[in-house]
């Protein structure tokens, strides 16, 4: 249900003051700040595949990410079903003042791949989402436009222009961010192309709070506006700081992986 517009007169009024209050990387900033802080994190999800015909296909996996007492982090999704994708790994490790290392295992050639800039843009198996939708992105690389204030079903979201900068290798010219106003919570995300035009479209839903303090959404969706394709994440459980150790996001981990 939407949320009833205000009077154009208010409306006008409070842009005024927002605008003068918020700058886009401040709102960024604080969105970073509401999904961060925990230890670890487990999530058992499943991922769901439509493709143009509207036919799905459905894959489970394991999610696991943490951030060590150096500010490193590590995140790992496994897939655990069906048995022909079962064992397929993407690790990605984050240092401070460096790019995101990603590295894809293979069971069936026991070989771990280097993700590099060049094939960041490559689907990651099949879905809708790229290495680059999956690595950590970080602010100092992108420059941020405030753009306005509006409704965003039944919240209010401030939507921020996001443009990488020179030098940036990315697949998309500009990301328009929609972030509640009230949690600052990524609501949906807009991808533009390089000619400009509307990729993609992500949007999160079914948010829960952990711990009095983790804001963790129940379902990523990612539509392909130019293919007709989407691809679904859903949280099947959550478990928040359960004790996860660097040694198990490495590449022997990867291999090893039951």
């Amino acid at each position: 249900m939407l949320r009833v517009l205000m009077v154009s007169c208010l409306w006008l009024a409070s842009n005024s003051l927002w605008a003068e209050a918020m700058t886009g990387l401040q709102v960024v900033e604080k969105a970073k700040q509401n999904g961060a802080g925990f230890e670890d994190l487990t999530q058992e999800v499943k991922m769901i595949l439509m493709d143009k015909k509207g036919d799905t296909t459905e894959r489970d996996m394991l999610l696991k990410a943490m951030t060590d007492s150096n500010g490193k982090s590590y995140s790992m999704s496994i897939f655990t079903a069906p048995k022909r994708e079962k064992g397929i790994a993407l690790l990605t490790v984050n240092e401070a003042d460096s790019d995101s290392k990603q590295y894809l295992y293979l069971p069936s050639s026991r070989r771990v791949k280097r993700i590099t800039s060049s094939n960041s843009s490559s689907s990651f198996r099949g879905s809708d989402f790229t290495f680059e939708d999956l690595s950590e992105q970080r602010t100092e690389d992108y420059r941020f436009e405030m753009v306005k204030k509006a409704p965003c079903g039944e919240l209010e979201c401030y939507v921020v222009d996001r443009f990488p900068k020179e030098g940036l290798e990315s697949s998309y010219s500009k990301t328009e961010l929609w972030i509640d106003s009230t949690h600052y919570r990524p609501m949906k995300a807009m991808f533009y192309d390089k000619d400009g035009a509307l990729l993609k479209t992500m949007e999160t839903s079914g948010y829960t709070l952990y711990q009095d303090k983790f804001w963790n959404p129940k379902q990523i969706l990612m539509k392909n506006n130019q293919e007709g394709t989407s691809t679904e994440m859903q949280s099947i459980k959550t478990t928040i700081n359960s004790g996860l150790k660097a040694s198990e996001f490495t590449e022997l981990a990867m291999r090893n992986f039951r």
